[in-house]
C-alpha cells in the first residue's frame, strides 16, 4: 500500500481509536463516612427498548463498584468507549456522559433513560445483583429447588435469575430484567463475571 494511502487511512481511523479509548471522570465523589467494605462486579449487558416508536438495542460491558450506600456504574461500549458513568450516593445521583455537562438528580434512573434511551434500576440492582430483594418495598418472589431466587417482581421490574455462578453459589451469573406495565417495553440482560478474590 502506498505511504500516502496509509497516512490517509491513519488520519481517517485516528478519531475512532481516540473515541474508543475515551474515558469519563466522574464528577460526584462517594459520600464519606461509609466504612463498609468495597465490592466490585464486572460483566456484560444488552438492552432492548423502544425509543420514538422504533426498536433499539445497545450492548457492552459494565463495571459496578459499591461501598456502603455509594454505587458507581460504568457502561462501556464493545469498542471500549465509556457510554456513561452513573454515581449514586445518599446525597444524590449524577450521570456523566462524554462531552456533556453532568446531570444531577435525587435518583438517576430517569436521567439515564432520557440520555441513553434505556433505564437501569440502579437502586434495586444493589440487591438484585446479589440474588436478594431490595429492602423497604414489597416484592413477590419464587425460588428454585436450592432456595435461591428464580423470579422477583419489585419496584415495577420483573427480575429472572437465569443462571448462577455454580451449583452452590449465591452469586447470580445471568439476570434478565424487564420493566413492567410500560407502553415502551424495556428488557436488559446482565451476565456477571465471577468475583475475583481480593
Amino acid at each position: 500500500m502506498p505511504i500516502s494511502r496509509c497516512l490517509a487511512l491513519l488520519c481517517l481511523t485516528a478519531p475512532l481509536w481516540l473515541a474508543a479509548c475515551a474515558s469519563i471522570t466522574p464528577t460526584r465523589q462517594f459520600d464519606t463516612g461509609e466504612a463498609a467494605q468495597a465490592r466490585d462486579l464486572k460483566g456484560r449487558f444488552a438492552a432492548s427498548y423502544v425509543r420514538y416508536g422504533r426498536d433499539e438495542g445497545v450492548q457492552g460491558s459494565f463495571q459496578w463498584h459499591e461501598q456502603g450506600r455509594n454505587v458507581r456504574l460504568d457502561l462501556i461500549s464493545p469498542l471500549g468507549q465509556t457510554l456513561a458513568v452513573v454515581t449514586s450516593t445518599p446525597s444524590g445521583a449524577t450521570l456523566d456522559l462524554p462531552n456533556q455537562p453532568p446531570r444531577n438528580a435525587p435518583e438517576v434512573d430517569t436521567l439515564l433513560e432520557e440520555a441513553l434511551g434505556f433505564s437501569l434500576p440502579v437502586a434495586g440492582m444493589r440487591d438484585w445483583l446479589y440474588g436478594r430483594p431490595a429492602p423497604g418495598s414489597p416484592a413477590r418472589a419464587t425460588r428454585d429447588d436450592s432456595g435461591r431466587l428464580a423470579t422477583l417482581a419489585q419496584n415495577g421490574w420483573t427480575v429472572r435469575y437465569v443462571a448462577w455462578q455454580d451449583a452452590a453459589a449465591q452469586q447470580p451469573r445471568r439476570i434478565d430484567l424487564a420493566r413492567d406495565g410500560d407502553s415502551n417495553p424495556l428488557s436488559v440482560r446482565l451476565v456477571i463475571d465471577p468475583e475475583q478474590a481480593q
